[in-house]
């Protein structure tokens, strides 16, 4: 492979990390019913066990072609849930833009997997990582393009990871709410029955007839379970971002 040895073994590194808490993520939500996005989690295993094997050959576990087959399939879920999303039907598990990113992953993924299936024809008893640069010759622009883009969304994401709430302050959110007993003064009906539904909300001028709030996160009383770390998640596509980039430009 083009580049320092050590280099593409520390990505390979973050690659394995991340496919490992991923997988936890999706075996945490399994046993605790917390909520992630299951499809996102599985794809970054996939990924993650990918782009290692691509950084270091030794550490190839699928057989030749399969990899193609596997981000091919990805590419045209995402792609149809961004479709949804695009025409305003209704998808989830996702902000605006979710499933137009890993849709391009996948077809980051599956350009490179490609471009490295060409060198190994075209070098016969090379190393098909060592002529990696040379794959990616005859598709460069395409590469620069894919390169810039994730590196985009990378910017993208860091930007937005400061308004991502925190574990702690969600589970605050989805605490219930204790409802008091005790009567009100004056009245000897209990707080219960003078918020008229039985819960403190409505004190904060959500009475009968209302529109709740929504704002994306659990709200106070509901008991919903936390979701898992969204900053950890984000976290995991900003590795991915750059280790994929990392890659492509080597392809330059």
């Amino acid at each position: 492979m083009a580049g320092p040895s050590w280099l593409a073994w520390a990505f390979a590194g973050v690659m394995i990390i991340v496919a490992a808490y991923c997988l936890t993520r999706l075996l945490a939500s399994w046993r605790q019913h917390r909520p992630t996005d299951h499809r996102v989690d599985a794809i970054h295993v996939l990924m993650g066990v990918a782009m290692a094997g691509m950084l270091v050959p030794r550490l190839r576990v699928f057989w030749t072609g399969g990899w193609e087959v596997v981000f091919a399939v990805g590419a045209a879920w995402f792609g149809w849930l961004a479709l949804r999303e695009f025409r305003g039907q209704p998808t989830t598990g996702g902000r605006p833009g979710h499933h137009l990113q890993h849709l391009l992953a996948c077809g980051a993924m599956l350009y490179m997997y490609l471009a490295v299936a060409t060198v190994a024809k075209a070098a016969a008893g090379g190393s098909a990582m060592g002529g990696m640069a040379a794959g990616g010759a005859h598709f460069r622009t395409l590469a620069l393009v894919l390169a810039f883009a994730l590196f985009g969304y990378v910017v993208w994401n860091v930007d937005r990871l400061s308004s991502l709430a925190p574990v702690a302050a969600l589970a605050a959110r989805s605490a219930p709410v204790p409802v008091l007993a005790g009567a009100v003064a004056g009245g000897g009906a209990s707080l219960a029955d003078a918020g008229g539904e039985g819960s403190l909300a409505d004190a904060d001028g959500e009475g009968a007839g209302s529109t709740p709030r929504d704002d994306g996160q659990a709200s106070a009383g509901a008991g919903r379970r936390v979701p898992l770390s969204p900053r950890l998640a984000v976290c995991c596509e900003i590795a991915m971002g750059v280790t994929m980039g990392y890659v492509l430009i080597l392809m330059l």
